[in-house]
């Protein structure tokens, strides 16, 4: 497994998958009553969407260290790359080359003749957010909002229940309870096929 050391030079200073608006929209919310709960929740989510793809989706501009690479290809950890930004390669550090490739959209770069370690690449990845959010991401994250608004109101209403009148009395179960079973499971399933494509592998 390759080694690398990223310093981010110029941080994202937003790392939301959805806008506030986006997410009122899709869950039919007209007024503001919520806004501060779903800013958290579109935060918490936006975090755990890129945790579980093992990736800072935030465009940002970044030096990177590359060692041990076992071989002459590698990927950067933000992409998109931006095509219309300056990128370099010192391969070794200190010695600028121009035998390279590089695929944007991958962020894959491929270098051709020396590949002295350590090899620092410096270049600009990552999507605007969350404007440029792809629309699956936005959906991931969406979805996950939507479950745990449902289940907050679940909680809320969770639980044995009773009903009096009179002298007779009937006890039941709420059937607002969610139970784990399939359900849940095609959530998860759905979750995890709309952010399979953005997970990025260590090589």
């Amino acid at each position: 497994m390759a080694d690398v050391i990223v310093d981010v030079e110029t941080p994202a200073n937003n790392f939301n998958l959805i806008t506030l608006d986006e997410v009122k929209l899709k869950l039919n919310i007209s007024d503001d009553s919520q806004d501060d709960l779903l800013n958290m929740l579109i935060a918490n989510y936006s975090d755990v969407v890129a945790t579980m793809c093992n990736r800072v989706f935030a465009k940002e501009t970044v030096s990177e260290i590359w060692r041990d690479l076992g071989g002459n290809r590698l990927y950067v950890t933000h992409y998109p790359i931006d095509r219309n930004l300056p990128i370099s390669i010192e391969s070794p550090r200190g010695s600028s080359t121009t035998n390279f490739e590089v695929e944007y959209s991958s962020g894959k770069v491929s270098l051709y003749g020396s590949t002295a370690q350590p090899i620092v690449i410096n270049y600009t990845g990552g999507y605007v957010l969350p404007t440029n959010a792809p629309d699956a991401l936005k959906e991931a994250t969406l979805i996950l909002i939507r479950e745990e608004r449902a289940a907050q109101l679940r909680a809320q209403t969770a639980g044995v229940r009773s009903l009096s009148h009179k002298e007779s009395r009937v006890v039941f179960f709420d059937p607002n309870i969610r139970r784990p079973g399939a359900a849940s499971e095609q959530i998860t399933h759905t979750v995890n096929s709309l952010l399979m494509h953005y997970v990025r592998l260590w090589v």
